[in-house]
């Protein structure tokens, strides 16, 4: 009865307010036109150089878009430029371009955009700065990204730069043709499977390279391997991995060279998109611990007898069962959920997880107070008020050691943590 209640307190002021604001947020609010992308991509190319591949990614709903006769047209320019510490400029590309589109809503659209990429080879050893900017014609706004690569740490070896997951997509994309660069957050659409470039710096030995792949399918499972003498000082291998092994809403791959005595190991996580999963859900182990609020003591039972591998499938029918909205893609109810619990993780953390302390349960269950009163007055008897005038509620948190572990006076509906 507990968690059904709980469930009814969460599912009432979500609805009420499913847009709810965290509050105290002191973090600037980023203007529509600083909301682009700029991501840097590197290879090694040679024993003392990598290739740089920066990509400026403009999604539709960071510039303004005027109606023009039968469709919409936004117009801006953007830059990318590569530089020393020094300041010295090595590179530098303009581009004045527009985007039309039909249709009103492609103009709101943030998974839409234009993209634009510059390549550079540089020598290792030094640090190197990556400034993009771009600025809508129309309204004169402009956004600002920089970003820093050093090189430094590829003079002691063996060392792996970051691999690379790439995808299908017909073009030069600054890599092997045809194939194209993604952070592997959330992917949409991998085809037939992607492509995984490993790249690095060695000794002048002999390597052995090995590749691993864990998902709720296989556990550190060997999926490449490489044993060959070595004289270039350098590695590049290209690996495609089919899609059969890719199902899953996490897929972490483990790469490990090994030379003489030294072992280097670099992890690399490749998320999919599913159709109603909120944003902020990147581990489902994870995320079933922190619907613990919610859960039904029969949905608790359930959840200690399944397997990994059972657990996603099962996450899915927990939340398909609260979606208030079954036959649209999005759950609001999961987005808010876990919006929330990102919120208290990232402003309630202490002695625990900030999901986990007093503050955030309430904070998960009824969102941000509408009034808060504090008093700090003596180190000893701190505390909080959080008033929720919606609900005729009141939760008062004292701080028990004068380092912010507030806890709640009265435990709500006598739930233990």
């Amino acid at each position: 009865m507990k968690n059904i209640i709980l469930h009814l307190i969460l599912l009432c002021t979500i609805l009420n307010s499913i847009v709810a604001q965290p509050y105290g947020q002191n973090k600037k609010r980023k203007i529509s036109v600083e909301n682009f992308s700029l991501v840097p991509f590197s290879e090694a190319i040679n024993k003392d150089s990598i290739k740089i591949v920066t990509f400026l990614e403009i999604p539709y709903n960071s510039i303004q878009f005027i109606k023009n006769k039968d469709n919409y047209l936004a117009r801006y320019q953007a830059s990318v430029s590569i530089k020393t510490k020094s300041g010295k400029t090595i590179l530098n590309k303009i581009w004045l371009d527009s985007i039309k589109v039909d249709n009103y809503k492609d103009t709101k659209s943030y998974i839409k955009n234009s993209k634009h990429l510059i390549t550079k080879s540089v020598k290792i050893g030094e640090e190197y700065f990556i400034v993009g900017e771009l600025q809508d014609i129309d309204t004169r706004k402009k956004g600002l990204i920089r970003k820093s690569i050093n090189t430094k740490k590829f003079v002691k070896r063996p060392k792996i730069v970051d691999p690379i997951f790439l995808l299908n997509l017909d073009g030069d994309w600054g890599f092997e043709e045809n194939l194209i660069p993604t952070k592997g957050y959330r992917v949409r659409e991998i085809g037939n499977g992607l492509s995984l470039k490993l790249s690095g710096f060695l000794k002048n030995e002999d390597y052995t390279l090995k590749l691993f792949l864990k998902n709720k399918n296989s556990a550190d499972s060997l999926i490449f391997t490489k044993n060959e003498k070595n004289n270039k000082q350098f590695f590049n291998h290209l690996i495609f991995i089919p899609s059969n092994e890719l199902q899953n809403l996490r897929n972490t791959f483990k790469l490990i060279i090994k030379q003489g005595i030294k072992v280097v190991e670099k992890e690399m996580v490749f998320s999919l998109y599913k159709p109603g999963i909120s944003n902020f859900v990147g581990n489902i182990d994870i995320a079933l611990r922190e619907m613990r609020y919610i859960l039904t003591n029969e949905e608790a039972l359930e959840l200690k007898e399944l397997n990994k591998s059972e657990k996603e499938d099962f996450f899915f029918t927990l939340w398909k069962k609260r979606d208030p909205t079954p036959k649209t893609e999005s759950n609001e109810l999961m987005e808010e959920y876990y919006l929330r619990v990102n919120y208290t993780n990232e402003h309630f953390d202490g002695w625990q997880a900030g999901w986990e302390t007093d503050r955030g349960k309430i904070y998960i269950l009824f969102g941000p107070p509408d009034e808060i009163q504090r008093s700090n007055s003596n180190l000893n008897n701190s505390y909080q008020i959080w008033f929720y005038n919606k609900v005729n509620k009141q939760f008062r948190f004292k701080d028990q050691n004068g380092f912010g572990d507030y806890r709640l006076d009265v435990p709500f509906l006598g739930s233990g943590f």
